[in-house]
């Protein structure tokens, strides 16, 4: 088993779980605080990765779509914030969660770079190997 399997389990697991445990959550416990928090961030990440697909096929360049989905990314963390009540202003929200979000989205967005620059390499070598 390679790690890459074991990685896309493990996201499997959480993306068919989460939406389970929330349930779970409120049934056994009603509906509070933790739980909305919960369900605010999972449907972020749900909107995150929609976000993310949307140029899959795109003639846009990848400095222009990284740009549009950076900030669409921007929004909708501040948006989940704003709802969540982390802050009574939406400046307020912004200029605390920009620094963490360029640091998170850089780690991200260089760890998602490389993946696909190695994953284009073993198929550069698998089609240069027939011939």
């Amino acid at each position: 088993m390679k790690l890459k399997d074991i990685v896309l389990a493990c996201i499997s697991g959480i993306g068919i779980g989460m939406p389970v445990t929330i349930i779970c959550m409120f049934i056994l416990g009603g509906w509070n605080e933790t739980i909305k928090e919960f369900l605010v961030w999972l449907v972020a990440s749900a909107l995150f990765g929609v976000l993310s697909i949307l140029f899959k096929n795109s003639r846009i360049s990848l400095p222009i779509i990284t740009a549009i989905h950076c900030v669409g990314c921007l929004i909708i963390t501040c948006t989940a914030c704003a709802i969540n009540g982390y802050s009574d202003s939406f400046w307020s929200i912004l200029i605390s969660v920009l620094p963490v979000f360029v640091v998170v989205y850089a780690a991200i967005y260089i760890t998602t770079l490389i993946a696909a620059k190695a994953e284009a390499k073993k198929i550069n070598e698998a089609l240069n190997s027939k011939d």
